[in-house]
């Protein structure tokens, strides 16, 4: 999982010019934690996309709700977290 996720931020990387940016990140399933042992903790879907952006310079806001005006942002990223019955 760790892996998928860190392969995703390094394309968000190339896919975002390299002048800062303003993202908007939907992080629909916020009830989806796992345990992350190079974090050595519990983090969320978003965690490593926050991380990425910020170690770049970039600038987000997470939330769990879709606005329903995204003009104010640049980029939007939408994590669905996992499937579960």
């Amino acid at each position: 999982m760790v892996k998928s996720v860190l392969i995703a931020c390094t394309l968000m990387f190339f896919i975002l010019p390299l002048q800062a940016e303003h993202v908007f990140i939907w992080n629909y399933d916020d009830e989806d934690i796992f345990y992350c042992d190079e974090f050595s903790g519990e983090v969320d879907c978003s965690y490593w996309i926050e991380q990425t952006l910020a170690f770049n310079g970039h600038t987000f806001e997470t939330d769990t709700l879709l606005p329903s005006d995204l003009s104010a942002y640049d980029v939007v990223a939408v994590t669905t977290g996992w499937y579960r019955c």
